[in-house]
């Protein structure tokens, strides 16, 4: 094995672990990831830190919570201000650290900004196209029906403004072709051909999330045959919001006809990214570096599905979005072993520098522990984990002890801007062990535990936001010196 090995991690977006058949979901969504998970290390109690995407990429790959680092927003929704904070906290990425370390690090995603910082090669396929342009241009021409000889000449043609016209005219047709695990999966494995060892290859994938619009019907099949049930177009008249109904109907749900449709089309998802995936860790094992590679697969959030009768996505501090899967894979990961202590997202960073073999940085603060120590002595890793919300002005939740309190100080500060969709009560109490699907609210049934818990949280909100004060501090007195 090389003194440092390349390091894989996937995250599949809005995928939630209870859909998944290692989570004990009956059905086959994911039969390689099962027998991968049996060569490594399974994270039954593994959080996010939040509902939205921004937030919690940044919170994977730089091991800070998002109250620390300062992005709590998703997308437009991220202000100056906020990105002003990541920087003024002196937030650093794992990119950055392994890029300095040696790695060839690459980063097959979308989001940009400060996402992007310290990747070597870094984008989506048609960003890398222009690195690795003729095969990538070669998997962004899959959902073209042309005879492969005719793709190929046109791959071959030297100059490269005429092609790359031709692929963006076919992104504009077909534009989440772009995020398909096929095409991702193909260019990240001609990425690794041409670059050098040890590498850390980020992949983002889309497919898990609305709106479905990738998947064989093959496999949407195997979880749906015959159209039953209530009609899209009946559902979406039960959503009062009409910018959310809208989104409903033009974006998530586009080209699904039956509401019982959503979950079989999601399940379709993870079973078609579970097939790629098993392709990819094939390519790893004909080019004889799966021993000398760890493979990290998560999630940055979940996903609600339908609730209460309507469709609401990923916004919300529920269990089916902040509750998501974590698989280890490596040389030195046990097989076959499950976690049962709570983890989440904050400890990846420390875990992955420890997976590498790097020291870490001198007086970087994270909040978050190694997972490796509690992969081998199966101890406690957190005493609670907070979770804040990325679509309400100010919602937290706090799990502790297998209960989960949600808590914001007024009903304005609990909304979100469809009009309360991901709203339920202003403080929330449940028991994970009895209701893992927050239905049963304990607040008034037992008022000494929500005060306890309400107390905890606040204290754990108020430690984070002094935390992130002193970095800005520490960050500003450091460039003045």
């Amino acid at each position: 094995m090389h003194k440092r090995p390349n390091i894989v991690v996937i995250v599949m977006d809005a995928l939630r672990s209870q859909n998944l058949t290692i989570y004990g979901y009956s059905k086959p969504t994911c039969p390689f990831m099962s027998k991968l998970a049996s060569k490594g290390v399974v994270f039954e109690n593994f959080y996010s830190t939040t509902d939205q995407t921004d937030p919690s990429f940044t919170t994977i790959f730089s091991g800070r919570h998002p109250l620390v680092h300062g992005i709590v927003r998703h997308g437009h929704n991220v202000t100056k201000g906020m990105v002003s904070t990541f920087f003024s906290t002196g937030t650093m990425l794992i990119s950055e650290i392994l890029s300095r370390n040696g790695y060839v690090t690459v980063g097959l995603d979308w989001l940009s900004r400060w996402h992007k910082v310290g990747y070597k090669y870094y984008g989506s396929i048609v960003d890398l196209s222009k690195i690795f342009r003729k095969r990538a241009f070669l998997a962004r021409m899959r959902p073209v029906r042309l005879h492969r000889k005719l793709v190929e000449f046109i791959a071959s043609i030297p100059y490269r403004s005429v092609y790359e016209k031709i692929a963006s005219g076919i992104i504009k047709i077909s534009y989440f072709y772009d995020k398909d695990a096929f095409n991702c999966f193909h260019i990240a494995k001609e990425i690794i051909k041409e670059i050098s060892r040890p590498f850390f290859l980020m992949i983002h994938l889309w497919d898990t999330h609305t709106p479905y619009t990738n998947i064989p019907k093959y496999i949407v099949k195997e979880f749906y045959e015959e159209p039953n049930g209530e009609k899209i177009e009946e559902m979406v008249k039960r959503i009062k919001n009409t910018t959310w109904r809208n989104l409903v109907l033009r974006v998530h749900l586009r080209g699904i006809k039956y509401v019982s449709e959503i979950e079989a089309k999601y399940n379709a998802a993870i079973k078609y990214v579970d097939e790629k995936l098993r392709e990819f860790y094939e390519f790893l094992e004909e080019i004889d570096i799966v021993n000398d590679t760890y493979i990290i697969i998560t999630s940055d959030h979940g996903d609600n599905l339908v609730r209460n009768g309507i469709y609401i996505g990923h916004g919300g501090l529920f269990q089916r979005v902040i509750k998501v899967p974590l698989i280890i894979v490596g040389p030195k990961i046990p097989s076959g072993k499950r976690i049962k202590p709570y983890a989440q997202h904050i400890d990846l960073f420390t875990t992955i520098l420890s997976l590498a073999n790097i020291k870490h940085p001198k007086n970087y603060y994270v909040s978050g522990k190694n997972l490796l120590k509690a992969i081998e002595t199966e101890e406690e890793i957190h005493d609670y984990l907070l979770v804040v919300s990325s679509t309400a002005p100010e919602r937290y939740a706090l799990i502790k002890d297998n209960y989960k309190y949600v808590y914001s100080p007024t009903k304005e500060k609990a909304m979100d801007k469809y009009g309360g969709i991901w709203f339920q009560s202003v403080k929330e109490l449940y028991d994970l062990r009895k209701d893992a699907d927050d239905r049963e609210n304990l607040v008034h049934t037992s008022p000494d535990l929500a005060l306890e818990m309400e107390r905890r949280l606040m204290r754990a909100v108020r430690e984070m936001i002094k935390t992130r004060l002193k970095l800005i501090i520490k960050h500003k007195v450091k460039h003045l010196i």
